[in-house]
């Protein structure tokens, strides 16, 4: 009679073959899954070796207890953790299950790696190329620092975002919040509008480092008390600087409120990708931006009187062309022309004659709607254009700037006094196009100045 194996806590060979082979099947005929893959080792090795529960830890984790068999877990020469396993007191497996169980796990684990990276990769791109096609269409560098704050926090996944701008003496002087709750809103406008950049520590480091800051917890590098970081509440962020050719503009700060976060070397270099794409878009932001001010600033001085600020003569016909345009809702024009002003000029000087301009300039801006139209033609001679009056206002406005240009003016130390002839002429009595109201209303001021400054209708 053949003798029987006395019992063994460790399994038989076909066993241990068997969970290899399946192992294999389970690595090589589908997406790995951890989960699924320390399910079988544990049904598998449960009734043979007493193995209860299988878990995979990180390096850095605290050392199982007795009851735990622990396996390192290496591929290619990199460590990737280790397997534990725990069941009964002194739980062993035999070397060539163990080292066939630890590298099926490891192979598992680096292929789960492999997939978050690509995943993680792809959605960089992605948010690469969003950020790029969004930055292209931002005019300004506020809207610049919107598409970079919602891309960032987007691929990082964070819980709140908001971006502050500098002003160029270092101040903050704007603000996005993009989806904070509003009390936290107007915290920040409270706390942060206004304050030195500077004084943040974190915007220091930013600055120093010349790229991303992320903290994994606020209590290890905290900004400054009252900041932007502690007014958002975060626990863990990202702080991503708005740089440009011109230096600094700025800051995007995206994190999380509900707990702390490890951010993950891939993590830092996407932002750190991002942070150096959003600097091109900043920066085209910015030149779009200037580019735009500088036509802006050209358009406003072709346009407009240089030494008073009002609209100029071309300005003024391009607006009565308007109201004498069919449809238009009728109104009046004013000429004024200053009585006394060459005599000022003569005796203090054209400086002088220039700062009693400004003055007059704003006496009118002070009397006329938003929707009318004050220029200077030209000399000391101005105009108003009244959109949708009738006659009676006209002259009722007449009489208003006649009696606020012969109140005094201190001009370089002298109080000096002018007086103005008005002219007007109404659009419904005198002229339906451009050069007939402006007849008719020259007509009306030189018969006032001829009536020692009273004001008269044809």
């Amino acid at each position: 009679m053949t003798p029987q194996p006395s019992p063994s806590r460790t399994p038989a060979a076909d066993p241990a073959v068997a969970l290899l082979a399946e192992l294999h099947d389970l690595v090589t005929d589908r997406p790995a899954d951890l989960e699924a893959l320390l399910g079988v080792v544990v049904d598998r090795l449960a009734r043979p070796c007493g193995v209860l529960a299988a878990r995979v830890e990180a390096d850095g984790a605290q050392a199982a207890g007795g009851r735990a068999l622990v396996l390192p877990l290496r591929l290619f020469g990199e460590d990737l953790g280790r397997l534990v396993l725990t069941g009964a007191p002194g739980l062993r497996l035999p070397p060539d299950l163990a080292r066939g169980l630890a590298h099926h796990v490891a192979l598992v684990v680096e292929a789960g790696a492999v997939r978050r990276a690509r995943a993680l990769d792809t959605a960089a791109a992605g948010a690469v190329r969003r950020l790029f096609e969004e930055g292209t269409r931002a005019a300004t560098v506020r809207e610049a620092g919107e598409v970079l704050a919602r891309v960032t926090a987007q691929v990082l996944g964070t819980e709140r975002v908001a971006v502050h701008l500098i002003d160029p003496g270092g101040r903050v002087h704007d603000l996005l919040d993009l989806g904070v709750p509003a009390e936290v809103a107007e915290a920040l406008r409270v706390q942060v509008l206004g304050r030195l950049a500077g004084d943040s520590p974190v915007w220091r480091r930013a600055l120093r480092e010349g790229g991303p800051v992320l903290a994994d917890d606020t209590a290890d590098a905290p900004g400054r008390p009252g900041g932007f970081i502690a007014t958002m509440r975060l626990r863990s962020y990202v702080a991503m600087p708005l740089l440009s050719a011109s230096g600094a503009v700025g800051m995007v700060v995206c994190g999380d409120v509900g707990a702390t976060r490890t951010w993950s070397d891939r993590d830092r270099r996407v932002a750190q990708q991002l942070a150096l794409e959003g600097a091109l878009v900043v920066d085209s932001a910015r030149l779009r931006q200037s580019e735009r001010a500088h036509l802006e600033e050209l358009r406003f001085h072709a346009d407009h009187d240089e030494l008073t600020g009002l609209p100029n003569r071309r300005r003024l016909l391009d607006a009565i062309a308007a109201a004498t345009a069919p449809g238009a809702e009728g109104g009046a024009l004013l000429l004024l022309d200053l009585d006394g002003f060459k005599r000022v000029n003569d005796a203090l000087g054209h400086s002088a004659g220039d700062e009693l301009l400004r003055e007059v300039a704003r006496r009118l801006r002070r009397e006329v709607r938003a929707e009318d139209v004050a220029a200077r033609l030209g000399g000391d001679e101005f105009a108003v254009l009244l959109r949708g009056t009738t006659r009676a206002e006209a002259e009722d406005l007449a009489a208003r700037l006649a009696a606020a240009l012969r109140e005094p003016v201190a001009v370089e130390g002298t109080s000096v006094r002018v007086g103005a002839s008005v002219g007007v002429a109404a659009l419904a009595d005198h002229a339906q196009d451009v050069t007939g109201l402006l007849r008719a209303a020259d007509t009306a001021m030189y018969a006032a100045k001829r009536a020692a400054g009273r004001r008269s209708r044809r």
